[in-house]
């Protein structure tokens, strides 16, 4: 079958982007290679063979890589890592908030915080069917600092912490702040995705509005076929007015008679569809988040299960 779509481009000196299979959409994701004195590889979730194929492209092999710098610790983020690492002998490194999600699949599970829900067996056989290496155990042999640079030689990796969608979501700046790999700050017509226990709507936005301070030239998402450049500054402020979008969505549905988690879910409100039950768990833990902030607000009230338009 032929290729719809370059596997890799280079998008700087000495740095590739890796194009996930399936256009990068979820369980894949693009990730970095910087062909560089160290060779290093940031995320490791495209497909193995896209991997592979980019590194023989460029006259290395698996075995080749020095590190392995993971941005947070998501299935569609770590990804291959251990497995090459136990071919490369080369370091893993990753934020300090990441490394319990990123060790073990326990820790993982309690990072999403899906164990005790309703649909978490349809979560966790998703998972052990179609990202069995996940559920291995990684070797983190490292950590890296915010604003620390990460050398590879004449390519240095600036880490950017940016935590809402994860708790150790980082973002890298590329021999600077001009060009970013904004991994999950993924600028998708869907929007920002906040739905695991360790994820925070607050955090998030700030997270974005740091990285519009920047004013980058050129954002690279975990999640698109292409870098970003022109109009960048917009296609930001519009991914963190979907916080407000959702907000008064989902008002609107309690309004509606939509009075509850499960029934907002239903709907459902976050998610445009739910294609598969797994998508549940996490339209009802986002869900979850912007009631809490809305009652907070005044906004809404809870009478035990239900969910009121406050109008007191």
């Amino acid at each position: 079958m032929t290729q719809e779509y370059s596997v890799h481009i280079e998008i700087a000196p000495q740095v590739h982007l890796i194009r996930g299979a399936n256009r990068a959409r979820f369980p894949e994701a693009n990730c970095l290679l910087i062909d560089d004195e160290i060779l290093t590889l940031v995320d490791a979730g495209a497909s193995l063979p896209h991997i592979e194929r980019t590194l023989k492209d460029l006259g290395h092999e698996i075995s080749d890589v020095d590190q392995i710098v993971l941005t947070h610790f998501h299935v569609d983020h770590k990804g291959y890592a251990e497995r090459i690492r136990k071919v490369a002998h080369c370091d893993i490194v990753c934020h300090e908030l990441g490394v319990e999600g990123t060790k073990s699949f326990e820790g993982l599970v309690d990072c999403y915080g899906t164990r005790g829900r309703a649909h978490y067996y349809a979560w966790e056989s998703f998972i052990k069917k179609w990202l069995p290496h996940v559920t291995e155990n990684y070797e983190v042999t490292g950590t890296f600092q915010d604003g620390e640079d990460i050398d590879c030689g004449n390519v240095k990796l600036i880490p950017i912490h940016t935590p809402g969608h994860t708790q150790d979501h980082t973002c890298i700046g590329i021999n600077g702040r001009k060009v970013i790999y904004l991994v999950d700050i993924d600028l998708t017509r869907f929007g920002p995705w906040y739905g695991n226990a360790v994820s925070d709507i607050v955090q998030f936005k700030e997270s974005i509005k740091r990285i519009m301070d920047m004013r980058p030239a050129m954002g690279i998402s975990s999640h698109l076929m292409e870098p970003i450049s022109n109009g960048l500054e917009d296609r930001l402020e519009a991914y963190l007015a979907v916080f407000d979008e959702r907000d008064q969505r989902i008002v609107h549905n309690v309004e509606e008679g939509h009075d509850t988690i499960e029934k907002l879910a239903a709907v459902p409100t976050i998610y445009p569809r739910i294609p598969h039950e797994v998508y549940l768990v996490f339209e009802e833990i986002m869900l979850e988040k912007h009631v809490r902030l809305l009652c907070e607000r005044g906004v809404l009230r809870r009478d035990g299960e239900k969910i009121l338009v406050d109008k007191r």
